[in-house]
């Protein structure tokens, strides 16, 4: 019986992970039964954040099923690629979705996420029979905080801030197959990466902002 319950609690654990974000697991793990309602860390992170140009146009214009199926095929080759250079999908938004990079090379592990997301989803847009998919992303580091919000009803862990706000605006302004990076971002990158793709765009001074930010573009070889 206790192998039973093994099993299960197993199979459990395997299907969560298909549905909640590595650090949701993590923390429920950790927690359960009695998770605190105000449960909040302070993390250094890369945020990335992806969003596809056009949507409303698309879903004017053709069959709901189809436009799920090709969204879906692009969040798909989205979410394997950030999952193979260990980051977290946090969750999907519509036709985009936000994903975490954490640790020491949280920099470097984006960078090399984006780069091959960019090449793989420009490559496969050309070959699919599929709607088009023309997806923009962004790269922004700094301080967040990850937390739960919601009730007990309903509750979600979540990344909370002025990083992940500003990464959210800078995705909106990249273009198709576009991706944008702050010098924040840009600092926690290897050098020589850095200078490979990293290619100075403008000064972007956002509403409510201080003071400009220098954005940069990658570029792939």
């Amino acid at each position: 019986m206790d192998e039973l319950n093994k099993s299960t609690e197993l199979h459990k654990v395997t299907s969560l992970n298909a549905f909640l974000p590595a650090e949701t697991l993590r923390m429920l793990e950790k927690y359960e039964p009695d998770i605190p309602n105000d449960l909040a860390f302070e993390e250094h992170m890369t945020i990335l954040f992806s969003d596809m140009r056009g949507f409303t146009e698309l879903a004017e214009k053709f069959d709901p099923r189809d436009v799920y199926a090709s969204i879906n095929a692009s969040l798909s080759i989205q979410t394997g690629i950030i999952l193979k250079h260990h980051g977290s999908i946090n969750k999907f938004l519509g036709d985009g979705l936000l994903a975490c990079f954490s640790g020491a090379k949280r920099g470097e592990n984006a960078m090399k996420c984006l780069l091959e997301v960019l090449k793989t989803l420009s490559e496969k847009e050309k070959e699919s029979g599929l709607l088009p998919c023309k997806v923009g992303f962004s790269l922004h580091d700094g301080k967040v905080l990850l937390g739960l919000v919601g009730d007990k009803s309903r509750r979600e862990l979540t990344v909370i801030g002025d990083v992940v706000n500003t990464a959210a605006r800078l995705c909106g302004i990249a273009q198709p197959f576009q991706g944008l990076v702050t010098e924040e971002s840009r600092k926690t990158m290897p050098e020589k990466l850095a200078k490979k793709h990293c290619r100075f765009l403008n000064a972007v001074h956002f509403k409510g902002k201080g003071e400009p930010m220098n954005i940069f573009y990658l570029e792939l070889e």
